[in-house]
This record gives C-alpha cells, sequence and structure tokens, in this order.
C-alpha cells in the first residue's frame, strides 16, 4: 500500500497573498515614516531658530539694537539680511563680530582701499589692520561649531545670478560673507577637505520700529495702495516695518538645491502665483502679516525681527516653512 507523503511550503496563492500584504503595508507605513522624519527635521529647525533667537537677544543687550538687515553694497557684491545676521552673531570668519563693520562685505574685506579693514589680510595671516579688527571682536554669540555657516558661493554653485550677492569665492579675494542656513541639508558643500551637506540660508529682516500712521504695512487691502507700489528700486524709501528687499538678491539665485525653481518671495524676477495673481512681494507681505489684527495691517513681531526657512522643499513661501513668528496661512 503506497503511503501518501504531506507536501510543505505555500501554494502561489498564498505567496501572492502574502506578498499583497506586505505591499500594503509598506504603502502605509513609508509615508508615516515620511512625516515622522519631516517632523523631527521641522522640529530641529525651530531648535535652531531658538538658539538664534537667545543669541539675538543677548547682541542686543550688548548692542542696543537688533543687527540691521538691510542690503548693502554696490553691483560687485550686495551684502543680504541673511549675510549680516551671520555677520553679527558669529562674524564673518567665525571669530566673533566686529562692531566697526560698514555692513558693506565687498568694501570692508579690503577690495578698496580706505575702507574699515574688517579682514584686510589673507585668512591665517594677520596684518596690523587685522589684528586690530581680532581685538575689537565680539562674540560670537552662536559656537561657531555648532551652528552651520557657508558662503553664498559655496552654496550656488556656477555664476552668482543676476542679483550680484556677495559671494566670498575668489573673484572676491576669497573674504568669507557667509549665510546661516538651516537643518534641511540639501547640497553637498566642500569645507576644507570635507564635503558636508548643507541647507538653505536662514532669511532675516529687522523691524523699524520709528515707523506709525497707515503706511507702516502694506497690504492689498489698504486703499491706495496698488501692486505697483512695490518696485525693486533700492534708493526709494518704502516706509515699511519690513522691508522685502533685505534678501531679494539671495531669492533671485533660486533653490539652493538646483538653483533652477523660483521662491514664492521672489519679486526681482517677477514672479505670479496663480491662485492669487501676486507678485512675490506681496505674496512675502501676506505672509507675515498678523491675521488677528483687523483694525490696520500689522506684521507679526513688529517690534523686532524676522527668521525664515525655507523648509522641506527649499523654497520660500510655501507652506513648509518653518519661522519665528505664528503662520498667516
Amino acid at each position: 500500500m503506497e503511503t501518501k507523503r504531506e507536501k510543505f511550503g505555500f501554494t502561489l496563492v498564498e505567496l501572492l497573498t502574502v506578498m499583497s500584504v506586505i505591499a500594503i503595508l509598506i504603502g502605509v507605513l513609508v509615508p508615516a515614516l515620511n512625516l515622522v522624519r519631516k517632523m523631527a527635521k521641522d522640529t530641529s529647525q525651530k531648535a535652531q531658530f531658538h538658539s538664534i533667537s537667545v543669541s539675538l537677544d543677548i547682541y542686543n543687550g550688548e548692542m542696543g539694537e537688533y543687527p540691521e538687515s538691510a542690503v548693502k553694497g554696490t553691483s560687485a557684491g550686495y551684502t543680504t539680511g541673511a549675510q549680516r545676521l551671520a555677520e553679527a552673531l558669529v562674524g564673518r570668519d567665525m571669530l566673533g563680530f566686529d562692531p566697526m563693520t560698514s555692513w558693506d562685505a565687498y568694501l570692508d574685506n579690503g577690495v578698496t582701499t580706505g575702507t574699515i579693514p574688517y579682514a584686510s589680510a589673507a585668512l591665517g595671516d594677520p596684518g596690523p589692520e587685522e589684528t586690530k579688527s581680532l581685538n575689537r571682536r565680539k562674540g560670537p554669540y552662536l559656537n561657531p561649531e555648532k551652528i552651520e555657516a557657508h558662503n553664498v558661493g559655496d552654496l550656488y554653485k556656477g555664476t552668482i545670478g543676476a542679483g550680484q550677492v556677495y559671494d566670498g569665492l575668489a573673484s572676491n579675494n576669497n573674504k568669507p560673507a557667509p549665510v546661516l542656513t538651516d537643518i534641511y541639508r540639501i547640497r553637498d558643500v566642500t569645507v576644507g577637505s570635507k564635503t558636508v551637506k548643507a541647507g538653505s540660508p536662514v532669511l532675516y529682516y529687522r523691524a523699524n520700529t520709528s515707523l506709525t500712521g497707515s503706511t507702516i504695512f502694506p497690504n492689498t487691502q489698504i486703499s491706495g495702495i496698488t501692486l505697483t507700489t512695490l518696485t525693486a528700486s533700492r534708493t526709494e524709501t518704502q516706509g515699511y516695518i519690513y522691508d522685502s528687499l533685505d534678501n531679494e538678491d539671495l531669492l533671485a539665485l533660486g533653490d539652493v538645491a538646483t538653483q533652477t525653481k523660483q521662491h514664492r518671495f521672489d519679486g526681482l524676477t517677477p514672479y505670479t502665483d496663480t491662485a492669487t495673481t501676486e507678485n512675490g512681494r506681496w505674496i512675502f507681505y501676506d505672509t507675515i502679516t498678523n491675521s488677528k489684527i483687523t483694525s490696520l495691517p500689522r506684521p507679526y513681531n513688529a517690534s523686532s525681527y524676522l527668521l525664515i526657512s525655507a523648509g522641506y522643499d527649499g523654497i520660500y513661501g510655501t507652506t513648509d516653512d518653518i519661522t519665528n513668528f505664528e503662520d498667516a496661512k
């Protein structure tokens, strides 16, 4: 009599069923893990802003005011609000802030004669004027070993765009004028002999607290103010608590990752939002408007400063931006 043998293993149907279940679980878990990862990065970015805010308060207590953010310079190299923030908190060379700076990185770095010698000699070989600068230094107000700061020319590879931001590269005598960068590390940057991941610049805007009256803040709903009121001229007096021009030269360079994507705050290169048909400057002002104040358009942090990170997507003006003020959206 023939003995019946038991078969071991899975049938094809059973294998397909298990694979289908695994595929479904992956489809559910991967987006959840990505969300957790993004939330962790957002939390880290908020912690970085807290550290920057504490440092700015220390700077304010010592210097009597927050650092200026207005763009400074000539077509040879503008110094933006983001660069002025880094200079104030860590110095252009990570050795502290020189209170005699004119905030013009192109001039102060010894490119021309007869200017304030912030770093007039070659780095690592201080001359008498640079030694005087070193003796004047304040801070650093942030720990240079824990903060991320990079030259604009290292973040944005190739030719710096029409904004002519001071880049800190060989064309400008290799003298630095860095920006603080956020924690969303999206580009490889060479620092000495190492290659590290770097994020997008932290945008900084200081409030003009001397303004009063109905022109203290632009808004599309204010009678008599139209979109054409906002222009790109650096010579005009806008009369606004926050000036969108402070970082527009930096915004004109595009995103750090590709340099091809336009920021929604970019007003130098005409930007039209398909949903609102607003110029990039109006998108900036709408974003920083305090929606809780309805009697008169008013920005958040009207007496101090704004910090803005491009967030996970690397684009300023989108819903994932991290700021030091309540999101107006």
